[in-house]
């Protein structure tokens, strides 16, 4: 059994042209595909872009106004008290560290 598909072995066509013209043909109807996908729904991708953008914005200035409101009960507590409290500075940083996260802008950059 094994010599016969050995034999048989022999006789195929060596020739993988065909292969590498069926991946190619593969290749050029999935960007035809997504060419496609984009030309019918432009506005579509547009909304959702500006959508994201809206989101990513209003993410921004939720965590943004939480930082400052920590930092103004932290500045009125100090103002009563004269003293540092640590469970609003324990707040603010952990407010702060929320902004870090959410924007890019105050990310370290990874080279340094």
């Amino acid at each position: 059994m094994n010599a016969v598909v050995l034999f048989l072995l022999l006789f195929q066509n060596v020739d993988h042209v065909p292969a590498v013209n069926s991946s190619s043909d593969a290749l050029s109807r999935e960007l035809q595909l997504r060419d496609a996908a984009t030309l019918r729904h432009p506005e579509s991708t547009e909304e959702s872009t500006k959508a994201f953008a809206a989101a990513h914005d209003q993410a921004f200035v939720k965590k943004f106004n939480a930082l400052i409101t920590k930092l103004m009960d932290f500045a009125d507590a100090y103002k009563n008290k004269q003293a540092i409290d640590v469970k609003k500075a324990k707040e603010i940083r952990k407010a702060w560290l929320d902004l870090e996260k959410a924007e890019a802008l105050f990310r370290e950059d990874p080279k340094k």
